[in-house]
């Protein structure tokens, strides 16, 4: 039973650009912000912008998104911009994430062909390296927001060493039967909520929001 309102299952809102969408979303009262330092995604925003963003807000935690970058870039904007933790989400590997200096939420991109096996394989050396696993679906030449969901179940055997953010494909009109399906400590989700790449769509944050809220009164009683 969910008693206590801080193991509720939390709420990462990603690919913020702007400051107007960020204020929405804070007061949504989502637990966490994205913003996304991969120049190559159509939500990437700059360390100035997403700075000055940061500096205005308070409450959601703030997370840093990036993909096979510098490990020093990484360090720099992390500091410039006063993020609290980094999300790394390409192929780096234990070692990288160790030399991260802010808590390091690690995505593992689930394949299509993917057993439990083969996730319990892959994220067994991050463990001792990371805050977070966040598991997002693979898509060749995209990294992140990719609309699609994968097999959910998979995660019932996956190991818990490590909480863990469910991404990939969410939205008000799924999020139910994942939180149905699996337990994370934390859902993400960024194409789900907006009416075009970068830009959120106010009705899908509330919509989101709602049913999140009826989520919590349910994992409240123990149905969930």
């Amino acid at each position: 039973m969910f008693a206590d309102p801080e193991e509720r299952t939390k709420v990462k809102i990603c690919g913020i650009t702007t400051l107007e969408d960020a204020r929405f979303v804070s007061g949504a009262l989502a637990h966490y912000m994205g913003f996304v330092f991969y120049e190559d995604s159509p939500r990437h925003v700059s360390p100035a912008k997403a700075g000055a963003i940061i500096n205005w807000l308070h409450g959601p935690e703030c997370v840093g998104v990036f993909v096979n970058q510098p490990l020093d870039d990484v360090n720099m904007i992390a500091r410039q911009t006063g993020i609290d933790f980094v999300q790394l989400h390409g192929n780096e590997n234990p070692d990288y994430c160790s030399l991260v200096d802010k808590p390091v939420i690690k995505a593992i991109h689930v394949e299509e062909e993917d057993t439990a096996s083969d996730l319990n394989e892959r994220i067994d050396p991050f463990l001792d390296h990371v805050e977070y696993l966040l598991f997002d679906t693979k898509v060749e030449g995209k990294w992140g927001g990719t609309g699609k969901a994968f097999n959910w179940s998979l995660l019932d055997e996956v190991s818990q060493g490590v909480p863990y953010f469910l991404a990939g494909g969410l939205n008000p009109n799924n999020i139910q039967e994942a939180c149905k399906q699996v337990h994370p400590f934390a859902v993400d989700v960024s194409s789900g909520l907006e009416a075009e790449p970068g830009v959120k769509d106010f009705d899908k944050v509330d919509a989101f929001m709602e049913e999140m809220r009826d989520i919590w009164k349910k994992q409240e009683v123990g149905d969930l």
